[in-house]
């Protein structure tokens, strides 16, 4: 430790030394270039005074100065121009695409257009032509539609099965001769196409409630299905089906609850009912 701080003791001196003498010599210099300067001359051998230098050099330094304001507003200038061209490219490049699209959808409009009025007249002239047949043929012999609906009838408790319900029915509305009543059953007279519809209103808790609109004749074949999943509060949910079915003569038609032999229903007229329409 002793000899570190010994050699540091010997180098400093050595530093002040040689800093000491670089800065005489930079002084020296310094005086010799002032007076240089003092000596110098015009063509004549003639001294130039400081003050006409200094001169000099101010001026040197406006000009300077003017020059590099006048560049940078040059420079500021070419930007604005710059921006504004690229500005003037980019909405060049921009229209015809806009064009395009609002020509697209000019067209698309005007044919929308013309296909609602096509569509209109066409409307337009078939209901003419549908009331100029009815007017030409006032007395036309077409058979009334034939249909057959039935509710509950609250007379009477639903016949218990084994295990399928059956529910008790009475006409509710009847037309024609084509569909009639047999006990519980429905029974079509005529061949045909008839639309079979139902409803029952189940107020059985927590349970899976359903019915089947069967057909009975030389085969029993099931044409509709309906299932109802029913709430522990308050049950009271209705199951209705329909479909169009394709009927023979003598087909007996009955709606029944399977595997529920404790069902509770309602006998309401707007609950409970079952029906079929023919088609003419």
């Amino acid at each position: 430790m002793s000899s570190i701080l010994r050699g540091r003791a010997k180098i400093v001196p050595h530093l002040k030394t040689n800093f000491e003498t670089e800065r005489l010599g930079f002084r020296s210099v310094l005086m010799c270039d002032f007076a240089r300067l003092s000596n110098l001359g015009t063509g004549g051998g003639q001294p130039v005074s400081l003050k006409m230098l200094y001169n000099a050099l101010l001026s040197l330094t406006a000009l300077m100065f003017c020059l590099s304001l006048f560049l940078v507003h040059r420079a500021r200038v070419l930007e604005n121009d710059f921006r504004k061209l690229q500005g003037d490219i980019i909405l060049q490049l921009n229209q015809p695409c806009s064009e395009g699209v609002d020509g697209k959808l000019a067209k698309m409009l005007k044919t929308s257009e013309d296909i609602e009025s096509r569509v209109f007249q066409e409307a337009q002239s078939s209901l003419k032509i549908s009331s100029r047949r009815v007017k030409r043929d006032p007395g036309s012999s077409r058979a009334p539609t034939a249909f057959l609906q039935l509710r509950a009838d609250t007379n009477k408790r639903p016949d218990i099965r084994g295990n399928i319900t059956v529910i008790s029915w009475t006409v509710s509305a009847q037309r024609g001769n084509a569909i009639s009543q047999k006990e519980n059953r429905i029974v079509v007279q005529e061949d045909g196409y008839y639309l079979v519809f139902g409803q029952v209103l189940f107020e059985s808790p927590s349970i899976v409630m359903g019915h089947v609109v069967r057909s009975r004749a030389s085969a029993e074949a099931e044409l509709l299905r309906c299932l109802q999943a029913m709430p522990d509060r308050y049950p009271a949910n209705t199951c209705y089906t329909a479909g169009t079915v394709q009927l023979l003569q003598d087909d007996e038609l009955e709606l029944v609850i399977p595997d529920r032999p404790t069902a509770l229903i309602s006998t309401d007229e707007d609950s409970t009912f079952f029906g079929v329409i023919q088609l003419n």
